[in-house]
């Protein structure tokens, strides 16, 4: 990375970082402090800074911050630190500030909140190893601020409605150890005719944009699960006929919910302020979303207790140039030019994936080698997950047999 202190327009120094502004030309440290503002929450336990440069912003959340919450700042750049010393020489950080250029030790801190200047993401080289990871955390974000009042009115409107308990469901699944987590990736286009011997031996869950692949193919799953908070989200089971068990997020759409001729099943996320509050509440279960409706749907299999958890359409990456199944409510194709990474697939060939995506797959790398269940795939063309073995048509039709 090449560094370039400079000095702006109000007299204080700003930085260039590979000659692009990192603070403003104007009023670097107002306008770091506003941003600081903007992103603070004082609810979190704790707080992950990534970028030191000159450290503006360290010091403006160091005045918002008490000194009993510890602060941890990722330097990405060891000249960093020569930099901030440059500016601040004779300061002394306070004790709960720790301030690194190892990024190993982040996985230390993955409770605390993450503050990241877009700018970072612009400057940092897409080689290192926490771009891609660090460039969908920043992308969930601003979809939270985009989307936050339409989810707390999703939340607020959804807990008035009349649904089942997940301890109530629980009782009624507790003979069935096997279960499919059904996905919309490119593969199903392939394995949705194995679910036809396998429906009535184990529990099929799709989420909710396979739901018509699979009415089309003439099965008809035992639950659905949905979590977008969008209007857009009620396509997904209109006109499908499907009445059975839908498992909604708290904040997903609430009239898609409400027009739901079935059972329905909230669930409640973990790191959602509210959510959090109303289980504690309500003595009810939260569950670890991870980002997507789909590692939702298997945090809910695994709380359910299933023995066993098949994945089919789980395919994280782009298979012949798409991302879903035909036929599916969602997808779109890889567009000439986009950025994205290459990983390996089932198959042992690479394939194309998004940062989105590729985030869903280190969550289920961890998760998957933790679980207590046995985990299968599907996807021969779609990215392999770490500790789950791949299994074919015979495989998985001897697999129902046994058990």
């Amino acid at each position: 990375m090449q560094f370039e202190k400079i000095e702006a327009r109000d007299g204080n120094a700003t930085l260039k970082v590979n000659n692009i502004l990192l603070y403003s030309k104007y009023r670097p440290i107002t306008e770091a402090e506003k941003f600081i503002e903007s992103e603070f929450n004082h609810d979190n336990k704790g707080y992950l800074l990534i970028g030191l440069g000159l450290g503006y912003h360290l010091h403006a959340l160091l005045e918002l911050v008490s000194n009993s919450k510890p602060i941890f700042v990722y330097a990405i750049d060891s000249q960093e630190i020569d930099l901030y010393e440059s500016i601040y020489c004779s300061g002394k950080l306070p004790s709960n500030v720790t301030i690194t250029t190892d990024f190993r030790k982040i996985a230390t801190v993955n409770d605390y909140q993450i503050i990241m200047p877009h700018v970072w993401l612009q400057v940092m080289d897409r080689q290192h190893p926490l771009y891609y990871l660090l460039m969908d955390i920043k992308m969930k974000q601003m979809s939270y601020k985009r989307f936050s009042s339409m989810m707390e009115m999703n939340f607020y409107e959804n807990i008035q409605q009349q649904f089942s308990t997940l301890d109530h469901f629980q009782e009624s699944v507790e003979q069935k150890k096997f279960s499919c987590l059904i996905s919309s990736g490119p593969s199903l286009d392939i394995t949705k005719k194995w679910l036809k011997v396998v429906k009535g031996k184990a529990y099929l869950l799709c989420v909710g944009s396979a739901l018509k692949v699979l009415v089309e193919e003439g099965i008809v799953p035992d639950g659905v699960i949905i979590s977008d908070c969008q209007p857009t989200i009620i396509e997904q089971l209109k006109d499908s006929g499907y009445t059975g068990d839908l498992f909604f997020l708290s904040t997903a759409d609430f009239n898609t919910v409400k027009s739901h001729k079935g059972d329905i099943y909230i669930l409640l996320q973990k790191g959602y302020e509210p959510a959090e509050q109303y289980a504690k509440k309500m003595n009810y279960p939260l569950l670890e979303t991870g980002g997507s409706v789909a590692t939702t749907g298997y945090s809910l299999l695994e709380y359910l207790g299933f023995n066993s958890i098949l994945l089919f359409g789980q395919d994280l990456g782009f298979v012949n140039g798409y991302t879903h199944a035909s036929n599916s409510t969602s997808g779109r194709t890889l567009l000439k030019d986009e950025q994205y990474i290459e990983i390996e697939s089932n198959s042992g060939a690479p394939i194309k994936t998004l940062p989105n995506l590729y985030s869903y797959l280190i969550w289920f790398n961890r998760n998957c080698k933790e679980s207590k269940c046995y985990v299968y795939n599907t996807a021969k063309n779609g990215a392999k997950i770490e500790s789950v073995p791949l299994i074919d048509e015979v495989q998985l039709y001897e697999l129902i047999k046994n058990s």
